[in-house]
């Protein structure tokens, strides 16, 4: 197996920042609901970022792996129904120092807003891709939070 490293820019975020976190390798996985069995943790535990394309840039959402994405809650928040899944074309172009379908929540990108559902907050720690599938990071909720600057908003289905 071949492991793709860690995006360097994603370490030095949050080495500045002095977060502690944790890398973690494992077999590849393309799901987050995946990533979760692998690990040996909750789905619930787990997020997974969602890259929506909007008037105004990129937004990521983060929400459980357990959960989907409530794209009609995102719309209102958002106060728009221009709202669409990045493509993988639009995906490669803008994020090309992470795989595809394993951009993180931070780092990457040029000042995306990111949007937490605050089911993670239920969490001490959370897991979320590094930017390959074949790593995983794991770090406290409130410090993914606040090094992305993100906002709270409930994001997933009822």
């Amino acid at each position: 197996m071949t492991t793709r490293s860690t995006p360097q820019s994603l370490v030095d975020e949050l080495e500045r920042a002095s977060i502690a976190y944790e890398l973690i390798e494992h077999e590849r996985t393309t799901t987050a609901t995946a990533e979760a069995r692998v690990l040996a943790v909750a789905p619930h535990e787990v997020a997974k970022t969602v890259v929506l394309t909007t008037p105004d840039g990129f937004v990521r959402a983060v929400l459980p792996a357990s959960d989907r994405l409530d794209l009609g809650k995102l719309r209102e928040i958002l106060g728009t129904k221009d709202v669409e899944l990045a493509t993988e074309a639009v995906l490669a172009g803008a994020y090309p120092e992470f795989e595809l379908g394993a951009v993180p929540p931070l780092t990457g990108g040029d000042g995306d807003r990111v949007l937490v559902d605050p089911r993670l907050c239920e969490n001490e720690w959370v897991v979320l891709e590094a930017g390959t599938h074949e790593q995983s990071l794991r770090l406290r909720t409130s410090d993914l939070v606040g090094v992305t600057g993100a906002s709270l908003a409930d994001l997933s289905q009822d």
